[in-house]
């Protein structure tokens, strides 16, 4: 179990392949509970295990925690809360393909946001691998019609997907000066400022007379979103941004569409089409290309 834990690629697919989950799950959640009572019970339920888990160790490690108490509320209201919460609006405003096209730009954002706060160097091969990444989520999203590609219209819900993907690349990039404690612990703290953030979310919900409780199978579909997407995911994916950096861990964020599209074929009986495995192969060769030729003197390389 060491040898996984010390391997970026191993907790970075487990995260990718939990987060593939979760979009499986949210479909199945349609009609079971509204969207912000899903994400507020998940945070919760993610925040009270992780809670009894971790009691002493938030008390002692709190005196830390306030030093950086900006940071750490960023980092969870912001950047974990503030993707989801701007993903589902956007949901609301366009389509499906704009939101998978629009999400595979994180890893573009991410080496942005690195270059220009923290000088991390690109290496060319890199930036071609995030091209055939990016084209590889294109292929899946667009069924490999360019037809679809040229009817594409953009409006408010794109702009609010721009914004969710940049919620997420700076939580990346901030990971990179993360407080030296385990990422359960570190995820316990930010948990926080994400729960309150879906819990004014659901009063917004309540208010607006659009809340919808969860029944029995609702209630199993967020036990499931709040152990493997909320918590297992985030912790191994923190674990993948310390071994690898927010650069190289980016580019496996484009598996989820790939996985999600995969687990739909098994799990919700979808048809299996060509275009899945070009996108698959598109998306691990841009990986491929990335891993292979990593810039050696990279500031963030694992």
């Amino acid at each position: 179990m060491t040898r996984l834990w010390n391997s970026a690629h191993f907790t970075l697919i487990m995260a990718t392949l939990m987060w593939a989950g979760h979009t499986i799950a949210a479909r199945l959640s349609v009609g079971e509970m509204s969207p912000m009572v899903m994400m507020g019970l998940r945070w919760f339920a993610c925040l009270a295990i992780l809670a009894v888990i971790f009691r002493q160790q938030l008390r002692a490690e709190w005196p830390r925690v306030r030093e950086r108490l900006v940071w750490v509320l960023l980092m969870g209201g912001g950047g974990m809360a503030g993707f989801t919460f701007f993903f589902i609006l956007a949901a609301q405003y366009t389509t499906a393909v704009n939101l998978g096209i629009t999400q595979s730009s994180v890893p573009a954002i991410v080496m942005l946001l690195g270059l220009a706060v923290f000088g991390t160097r690109i290496g060319t091969m890199q930036v071609l691998g995030l091209a055939v990444s990016f084209l590889g989520v294109t292929v899946l999203v667009t069924k490999a019609s360019p037809a679809v590609l040229m009817e594409m219209q953009f409006n408010s819900g794109d702009l609010l997907m721009l914004v969710a993907c940049f919620c997420y690349a700076a939580y990346m990039v901030g990971l990179s000066r993360r407080l030296e404690m385990s990422p359960a612990l570190l995820l316990t703290f930010f948990s926080i400022p994400a729960s309150m953030v879906f819990a004014l979310s659901m009063g917004v919900e309540f208010w607006a007379g659009t809340m919808q409780m969860p029944g029995p199978k609702g209630l199993a579909i967020v036990a499931y979103c709040a152990i493997f997407p909320s918590m297992l995911a985030q912790i191994c994916f923190m674990r993948g941004v310390e071994l690898a950096g927010p650069n190289r861990a980016g580019f496996y964020l484009n598996l989820i569409p790939v996985f999600s599209a995969f687990m739909a074929v098994f799990i919700l009986s979808e048809k299996l089409y060509y275009y899945h495995a070009i996108s698959a192969v598109m998306v691990l060769g841009g990986i491929y290309l990335a891993e292979r030729h990593k810039p050696a003197a990279a500031p963030d390389a694992g």
